[in-house]
């Protein structure tokens, strides 16, 4: 008795929704690139000239790495980074909890409460540190302002969406047991969350890392007022020595960072 030949399943057919959405995309992309005169030819050109940024990758000024002013911006740099998402993860976690149907009854909260941490959303982290430097002027400070309200905004929305994925079940049982809303949230909620907010803010300072570097160009203090500094002299070859020290720093705590979060989720 002979076997039967396998058959294959049949290949799936891409629907026509996605066949056009993919087109659309291709369109649209072709003609951003036309409206702001995007062209191959012109951006091998541009390479070709005569560039000194680019000149500088060849004379970094090793020592300005280790120099006295260099260590000291990029320690207030950390530092920025360090209380902006201390801060900011303080704050976030009750009012994530507050902010969900779990941690709060109550609607017009919950929904004043997403509705402010959309707005600070809606605001870059570039945008707030120009605000604080006309507020409070130029320093470290409007840079630690600003890391506060970006390490809010994305722990809390991060953290709230936990929330609403979390298992009922421990919550259910703690309140048939007689415990208070507080000790519902301490015993059946927080313990749920507790690995994924870690996690969230050790990827907060991760970016807060970045972007410290990137306030300085406003005054906001840090790394960033020193690479400014020599931007404005064009003095590139210090300028490209404190962004590969910059560079060398972020992998190190970018790969610290991953290896904990891993161990936590």
């Amino acid at each position: 008795m002979s076997e039967s030949p396998l058959r294959l399943p049949p290949k799936p057919k891409p629907s026509p929704w996605a066949v056009g959405l993919s087109i659309g995309m291709v369109v649209f992309t072709v003609v951003c690139a036309r409206t702001v005169g995007f062209s191959f030819s012109g951006l091998i050109e541009d390479f070709g000239r005569n560039n000194p940024v680019a000149k500088g990758l060849l004379e970094i000024s090793w020592g300005e790495m280790f120099s006295e002013r260099s260590r000291k911006a990029f320690l207030e740099t950390l530092q920025m980074a360090v209380l902006g998402t201390t801060a900011g993860a303080i704050v976030s976690l009750p009012i994530a909890l507050w902010s969900t149907e779990v941690g709060n009854p109550y609607l017009i909260p919950r929904v004043l409460l997403r509705s402010f941490n959309n707005v600070v959303r809606a605001i870059p982290d570039l945008l707030w540190a120009g605000l604080f430097v006309l507020g409070v002027g130029i320093g470290a400070l409007p840079g630690l302002l600003a890391l506060f309200f970006f390490s809010m905004a994305v722990i809390f929305k991060l953290t709230a969406d936990t929330l609403d994925g979390i298992d009922m079940g421990p919550i259910e049982a703690a309140k048939a047991s007689g415990a208070s809303h507080t000790q519902m949230l301490r015993t059946a909620v927080v313990p749920q969350i507790l690995p994924a907010y870690s996690s969230y803010v050790l990827y907060d300072f991760e970016l807060n890392l970045r972007a410290s570097a990137v306030l300085g160009l406003v005054g906001a203090g840090g790394i960033g007022q020193r690479l400014d500094f020599f931007r404005n002299r064009g003095d590139w070859g210090k300028l490209w020595g404190l962004v590969l020290m910059f560079f060398l720093v972020v992998v190190v705590v970018e790969w610290l960072s991953v290896r904990i979060r891993r161990r936590l989720v």
